[in-house]
């Protein structure tokens, strides 16, 4: 619209641009990826989200709280806990009182008006605000006697669950009687006050530490449990086996059930749900040389100085000693100095003495691209490869990756040659010394960091309110730090994205952000459109009417059907209503959703001019501040009200209660519209308000979807299409630029022949990406259309890896079950095994003597013809391969040789198709990008317009289920351009602007007039001329940021005689512009802001040279006999 022509006589005039952009106000969209970790020094921490921010605290921060916006950047912290007033620290009956001034391992709640801090299972505090300063609680004697890593769990319901780890010599909780149990335990509390513990008598014992199980293998240790409720089910997460990075074994455990205290250990999942990354590096890698966790490795060693050369490959070093690696001074891994009964497995040879000499040999066929040296160092050591000296001074309790060189290696004979001396200065029986290394060729990339021991599990919401994370600790490259991961659900299976560390491949995207946040601390009230005679103001942080009847407003936004909008309140005094537009139409047309502070909600809905009302009791365990004389001086608290909208059904949360828990608010309105905020007084505010288009959806609840062709219906287990005939397609949702979309579909049954897919971008049959399971050919298809030309077809092979773990029946045991989520097509397997000694399962584990394995078909185990590629052997994957079979679950059987057991460690399946996948997408400006199941696939570039989502088949019935969408952060409007029009006196016309980016989220304007005398415009930009004269129209952004456009007219009273047009090209342009205006006299290049730049006289060629103007926006005025025309011309280069 560059070129519109610029009237004559009646207008003159310039467009006069002002672009600012204010990242602290409108929610960005995601940034491409992220690396973990994302803050210092947190360990055994906890989080809480509560009015757009993030509060967390651990052990690392000894009381002092951080704050974050994103999860991924963090304040340093305010010190908001002190533990100074306990007067029962001395005491000898609470043996635990130590831990107390740590802070440690607990958990921040936010209920009825105050924030509670609990720590080490044994110290309490609240505060009215979530920095504190917090008030100590447990001041005569700890708030709960034993245990640690407390959690206070709000149901939905509103009730409240105390969960802990009962250590294994704690007294039982309820009785006080001495333990008899052999392991920790996870214990839940239903609490009647957040205030107290010791008034419980209703508690269990939930999941407890289970020798054998494939999460409890290297110790007793059971413990940091965290409960959630998502989709219906309830998440019992753990953290288990020693909880030290030496042994490197801790891990994350779930198990999962339909009620908070229903919980037993048949309900695990066999599999860990967070594990170190190592194992899966050896699969990722050609590992050159091996650690020794697995297995140890040859080589030689002295204790005294060598001589000269030593660190060569054709050093004589017959006389050394010839042992396994890796060297260390400890067997076992210490706790405090204490004995713990697990090893360190990567421990092969004593290393007792002050020095140490290592030489490992290796041959090389060719020199990799790039390498990386993988080491565990816990000495002074330099590492010397072909005699190219690498210094490695650290005291690691674990490993580290670092980049090697490729030209220190050559092909044939290489040696890497180690000298070492212990950091301990004088001899400790408990000094750490150690030294273990590897060698990985990492092909095109350089190697991932390395996590070691994820533990202490924190569940938490992302900043829109859509995603799920986890925050959690752990050792990235032998550094114990805090990190985040995303967490996904397949239908109703929580599945954990692998860490997320420097190289780490794939797609990572950062936690989206709302569509749109305001935490109101600026006064800009565009984004808002006020009501009837109301007056609102933004003042002190907060937004409120400024008159005492209240008032209402909507949001400047664009229409929308599904949405999550999120409103904190306040109401201060007695008698007074906030509330929220939860959908508005039109003024006939809206649902209104208030809370009273006289303990009611009220649903007011109106449909064509009607309105029904319905007014409920708020929940009895709700308050607006706890009945509790230790917070009733509290100034008023803030609370959050919460709208999701789904087609035409609407949710309802207050803080945590779900006030729709009975059944959602059904409503006509399957259509698009916007919210606002109501309130009934000047005492009532708002702040932090945020909104996102999405929807969240599973089981019976899924609805508003567009069916095209196919036989679809909504059941309890998901949205199904049943017709095996044919094409079948179903859309759903508003256009946008950018998303995430992801829906789980299954059959019971591998299908045989036909496709089920998704369309991760949709427009119209000449505009979309469709994504299909070829089942005939085991193919990915990857097909679509831009402008109704095909682009490029992919196929991607459906063959991976998966990673499964035993079904834990009995133990010890010689028979491993791997059951699978679905019916799959498996064809091989690799196995890494456990090796050494394992006293917790008093166990020694050696290669087996045989192995068999079974496929279960329809009930029946068949033997499977499976063949292994080489030799048994330790520290590296051995592959099995078979014919290919349709199964749900392998059985492994192993021969055992005397007085060895065989497991193992890890179990990686090839499987060559399912009968159910995670079908999921990311949209953003950086292409279409794809996912299977765990897998990223590939990015697709187009230049598509908005674009919605759907679901395909093809000559296949399918069932999806667990279906989530929404709009990853909001994209800001950065320029605005208000186009040319012509205008008589005592005309409308309706004015437009170029809004940049394309892709802004909301492009929605609010315009004003400087002199709406001369001319005035409404709200929505229709200008209107009632008199000659200069005048001002500006157009202001509505989406929270503070760009704006203006344009100054300029009239007379001449009528118009004729037209003619100035036109530019091309335009954008590099070096020279054209003109298509006859007789032009002058021509004159301004900037936006009015400034001239140059000035040209015409030599007849219609040509004017640009290739000394800086890139950017101009305005290019050109002035003949007749008058002056104006246009804009883009400088690109």
């Amino acid at each position: 619209m560059m070129n519109k022509r610029l009237g004559k006589y009646e207008f003159i005039f310039s467009v006069l641009l002002i672009a600012v952009l204010s990242g602290s106000i409108y929610a960005q969209p995601a940034a491409k990826s992220f690396c973990n970790p994302v803050t210092l020094g947190l360990r055994d921490g906890c989080v809480e989200r509560f009015m757009g921010y993030y509060y967390a605290m651990g052990g690392g921060t000894k009381g002092k709280i951080c704050m974050s916006k994103n999860l991924v950047n963090w304040t340093e912290g305010v010190q908001s806990i002190t533990t100074n007033g306990a007067k029962w620290l001395n005491d000898p009956k609470w043996t635990e009182a130590y831990v107390y001034p740590e802070v440690a391992a607990g958990d921040i709640i936010y209920r009825n008006g105050v924030f509670h801090a609990y720590w080490n299972g044994i110290g309490h505090a609240y505060s009215p605000t979530p920095l504190g300063p917090y008030k100590e609680a447990s001041i005569i004697e700890p708030f709960d006697d034993y245990g640690i890593d407390p959690q206070v769990f709000q149901d939905e319901d509103g009730e409240i669950y105390w969960i802990k780890k009962r250590n294994r010599f704690d007294p039982h909780p309820l009785t006080g009687a001495a333990s008899n149990i052999n392991g920790p335990e996870v214990w839940t509390f239903k609490m009647n006050s957040p205030f107290s513990r010791k008034d419980i008598t209703f508690a269990d014992v939930q999941i407890t530490h289970q020798p054998g199980h494939p999460t409890s293998v290297s110790h007793h240790n059971f413990e940091g449990p965290e409960m959630y409720k998502y989709r219906g089910r309830y998440y019992n997460f753990f953290a288990s086996n020693r909880m030290g990075p030496r042994s490197g074994m801790y891990e994350v455990g779930v198990a999962e059930s339909d009620g908070p205290m229903n919980f037993n250990n048949s309900k695990k999942y066999p599999n860990p749900v967070m594990i170190r990354n190592t194992e899966q590096q050896l699969l990722d890698y050609k590992v050159i040389l091996h650690t020794a966790e697995h297995g140890g490795w040859a080589s030689k060693y002295i204790t005294e100085t060598p001589a000269d050369g030593w660190i060569y490959v054709n050093f004589d070093d017959n006389s050394w000693t010839t042992a396994q690696g890796g060297y260390g001074l400890q067997e076992y891994d210490l706790h405090q100095g204490k004995f713990t009964n697990a090893k360190i497995r990567a421990r092969k040879t004593q290393w007792n003495t002050t020095n140490i000499y290592i030489r490992r040999k290796f041959i090389l066929d060719h020199i990799p691209l790039k390498v990386a040296l993988k080491h565990w160092v816990f000495a002074n050591a330099n590492f010397y490869i072909n005699g190219n000296k690498i210094n490695i001074k650290t005291n690691n309790n674990t490993y580290s990756m670092t980049k090697v060189d490729p030209a220190m290696l050559v092909e044939g004979e290489n040696i890497i040659a180690v000298e070492a001396a212990s950091p301990c200065e004088t001899f400790d029986s408990n000094c750490q010394q150690f030294i273990d290394f590897g060698l990985y060729d990492t092909g095109d990339q350089d190697g991932e960091d390395i996590v070691i021991a994820p533990a202490q599990p924190n569940v938490i919401v992302g900043p829109n309110g859509f995603e799920h994370w986890m925050m959690y600790k752990a050792y990235f490259n032998a550094s114990e730090q805090q990190a985040i991961d995303r967490i996904h659900f397949y239908d109703k299976e929580v599945v954990v994205e692998s860490s997320t560390v420097k190289n780490t491949s794939g797609y990572r995207p950062r936690p989206a952000m709302p569509g749109f946040i305001t935490y109101c601390d600026y006064s800009f009230y565009y984004p808002f459109q006020f009501l009837g005679s109301s007056s609102w103001k933004i003042y002190g942080g907060v937004l409120r009417p400024t008159t005492s009847n209240g008032g209402e407003l909507l949001f400047r936004k664009e229409y929308e059907t599904n949405y999550r909008f999120e409103v904190p309140f306040r109401i201060e005094g007695a008698g007074g209503r906030a509330g929220v537009y939860a959908f508005y139409q039109d003024e006939q047309n809206w649902v209104k959703i208030s809370i009273g502070k006289n303990m009611t909600w009220k649903t007011e809905i109106k449909v064509n001019g009607v309105i029904i009302e319905t007014i409920k009791k708020l929940p009895e365990k709700f308050a607006f501040l706890e009945n509790d004389p230790r917070v009733s001086t509290y100034e008023e608290p803030w609370h959050t009200l919460l709208i999701y909208k789904n087609g035409n059904r609407f949710r309802v949360e207050l803080d945590k209660f779900n006030l729709t828990i009975d059944e959602e608010i059904v409503t006509p309105f399957e259509n698009k519209g916007t919210v606002g905020l109501t309130a009934t007084s000047d005492r009532v505010s708002f702040d932090a308000i945020q909104y996102t288009m999405g929807w969240d959806e599973y089981d019976s609840n899924i609805t508003g979807w567009e069916k095209t062709a196919g036989t679809w219906n909504v059941a309890a287990t998901g949205l199904m299409q049943t017709s095996n005939v044919g094409k079948a397609a179903i859309f759903k949702g508003d256009p946008a630029w950018n998303y995430e979309f992801s829906v789980y579909m299954k059959n019971d049954k591998i299908p045989v022949s036909g496709k089920v897919g998704y369309y991760p971008l949709y427009i119209d049959d000449q505009n979309y990406v469709c994504v299909t399971v070829n089942y005939e050919t085991n193919m990915l298809d990857i097909e679509g259309k831009e402008n109704g030309l095909p682009i490029e077809s992919r196929s991607v092979s459906l063959k991976k890896r998966i990673l499964r773990y035993y079904t834990l029946d009995q133990y010890p045991t010689s028979s491993y079950r791997y059951d699978f989520r679905n019916e799959l097509v498996i064809s091989g397997i690799d196995i890494l095994w456990f090796e050494g000694n394992y006293p917790y399962l008093n166990q020694t584990f050696g290669l087996p003597k045989n192995i068999q394995f079974y496929a279960l078909q329809d009930g029946v185990w068949v033997s499977l013809d499976a063949c292994l590629e080489g030799n048994l052997c330790f520290s590296e994957f051995n592959h099995f391969s078979f014919p290919a079979i349709k199964t749900t679950a392998i059985r492994m059987e192993v021969t055992n040789n005397a007085g060895e057991a065989s497991r193992a460690f890890s179990a990686y399946f090839d499987e060559e198709a399912s009968a159910g996948y995670f079908m999921r997408c990311r949209r953003e400006e950086d292409g279409l990008h794809l996912f299977l199941d765990d897998k990223y696939l590939l990015a697709i570039e187009g230049n598509w317009g908005k674009s919605r989502v759907g679901l395909f088949t093809e000559q296949q019935s399918v069932n999806y289920n667990g279906i989530l969408y929404y709009q990853s952060g909001g994209i800001p409007v950065e320029s605005i351009e208000v186009e040319p029009v012509d205008c008589i006196i005592g005309k409308s016309v309706k004015l437009a602007a170029n809004i940049l980016p394309n892709n802004a989220t909301n492009k929605t304007l609010y315009w004003e007039s400087s002199n709406s005398a001369i001319a005035s415009v409404t709200e929505d930009g229709v200008l209107t001329k009632h008199a000659p004269g200069n005048v001002k129209i500006t157009a202001y952004a509505t989406d929270g940021g503070i760009v704006k456009g203006a344009a100054e007219f300029f009239t007379t009273g001449l009528k118009e005689e004729h037209k003619e047009e100035l036109t530019v090209f091309p335009n954008p342009v590099d070096k020279v512009l054209y003109y298509s205006l006859k007789n032009v006299k002058e021509l004159t290049v301004y900037s936006l802001s009015g400034k001239k730049i140059m000035r040209h006289l015409p030599d007849g060629t219609k040509m004017l040279p640009i290739d000394m103007l800086n890139p950017g926006i101009y305005i290019l005025s050109a002035k003949n006999s007749d008058s002056i025309y104006n246009t804009c011309f883009i400088v690109n280069r």
